[in-house]
């Protein structure tokens, strides 16, 4: 069996991760039965685990886009620095 080498695009990769998040959540609404729910409050970690995803993406995205906005200031500097030795 031969496997491709391919990268895997942005959607697929996407379509997955909401086919992991999904499918257990329609498994667990179709099999519910009429058990007490459990004493540890399930809805405050899975918010409070969704606020700290939110804090840790929105921060990495910062760095990213300053990291790019470095380089392009970079790229900018040389190639005025290579046009001005270029002139001379």
């Amino acid at each position: 069996m031969s496997e491709s080498k391919k990268p895997v695009c942005v959607v697929c990769i996407r379509i997955r991760w909401f086919l992991f998040m999904a499918v257990p959540l329609v498994l667990l609404m179709g099999t519910q039965t009429e058990l007490e729910p459990p004493e540890i409050p399930l809805h405050e970690l899975v918010a409070q685990g969704i606020m700290f995803a939110l804090v840790i993406v929105l921060s990495w995205r910062i760095y990213e886009y300053r990291q790019e906005k470095k380089a392009v200031a970079r790229l900018l500097e040389n190639k005025a620095k290579r046009q001005q030795e270029q002139e001379s």
